[in-house]
């Protein structure tokens, strides 16, 4: 490998940051650096370009005067759902890229699920199901034909996802303030004390002064979890339907792929997926009694592992 001359740059972007590495021709990372999130749905143009920017800029050679050739670049970017977004995520990545002193021989800019999705499973049927502050679910059928279903975003998806059990905890602290919910929870007693707030009516005024990040209501699951392993029933039934959505997104996408007939994997991936112990084994227990020919691969990798492996197909 020549001293200005990259193999492979595989960047991952989401809505809580966004990992860019470099790689020899094996996969092997020379270099990687963290940036912010760069779903652009969720911080907007700017900030998501921004974020490129830092990302690809540390892991370029600095003390290089020369243009950088790089051979394959695979941008695998959240927040790619529609042909508006791609045209719009299209445009952003290239205006980036247009700042760097780099040369790219074959760019691919995708769907992260998609992306890594193909990494994941080398082209053979599988499927791949992500929880993390979002969620989606891609499948493939091992003929080159790629499905998904769910990553709608926050504002009208991502069921399952940190972010919607987050506003389901919220939810359930008002239903608590208003009596009607009848079932005694901890939640918010956990929910304003993560915010340092003393009443409900604080709560009201965050959830609408605008400072509600995707990311800050994400976080609040956690909560969600802790309270569950306290034996909360409002938090159990929130767990329970987390798991439940999740499975239908998994579903959806398997039906559409049309797996049937031999076995496949479903790849969990994501924070939520991770960590959430009761999620993990309820999900795993309902799908295995819909589809007893899927099994799971718990991904303990960081999705950028998988997007390597795309750009070496």
């Amino acid at each position: 490998m020549k001293p200005n001359e990259i193999p492979l740059l595989a960047i991952d972007g989401g809505g809580t940051k966004t990992a860019a590495v470099v790689t020899d021709g094996q996969g092997h990372i020379l270099q990687e650096s963290i940036a912010n999130a760069s779903n652009y749905q969720a911080v907007g143009a700017y900030a998501a370009k921004q974020a490129l920017l830092t990302a690809v800029s540390g892991v370029l050679p600095h003390a290089s005067r020369e243009i950088i050739a790089i051979k394959k670049a695979v941008f695998a970017l959240a927040g790619i759902d529609t042909e508006e977004d791609e045209k719009q995520v299209k445009a952003l990545v290239q205006e980036a890229l247009a700042e760097l002193p780099i040369t790219i021989q074959e760019l691919h800019i995708e769907n992260d699920c998609v992306s890594a999705l193909l990494g994941a499973t080398g082209h053979q049927p599988g499927v791949l199901l992500i929880a993390g502050t979002g969620s989606i679910a891609c499948a493939h059928d091992g003929s080159g034909t790629v499905v998904r279903s769910g990553g709608w975003g926050h504002r009208a998806g991502d069921e399952g996802s940190g972010h919607w059990i987050g506003m389901e905890a919220i939810r359930a602290v008002f239903r608590i303030a208003d009596g009607r919910e009848r079932q005694p929870s901890i939640l918010p007693e956990l929910i304003l004390h993560h915010f340092g707030f003393c009443r409900t009516d604080q709560l009201y005024d965050w959830i609408y002064s605008g400072n509600d990040s995707v990311d800050e209501v994400a976080r609040l699951a956690k909560h969600v979890e802790i309270a569950c392993k306290d034996n909360d029933a409002v938090s159990k039934n929130i767990l329970e339907r987390a798991a439940e959505e999740l499975m239908l997104l998994a579903d959806a996408a398997i039906n559409k792929a049309q797996l049937r007939g031999q076995p496949f994997p479903i790849i969990l991936q994501g924070g939520v997926l991770q960590h959430n112990e009761y999620i993990r084994k309820q999900l795993k227990d309902r799908m295995s009694a819909k589809r007893p020919e899927a099994y799971f691969i718990e991904n303990k990798e960081q999705p950028i592992h998988y997007i390597i492996q795309r750009g070496l197909l």
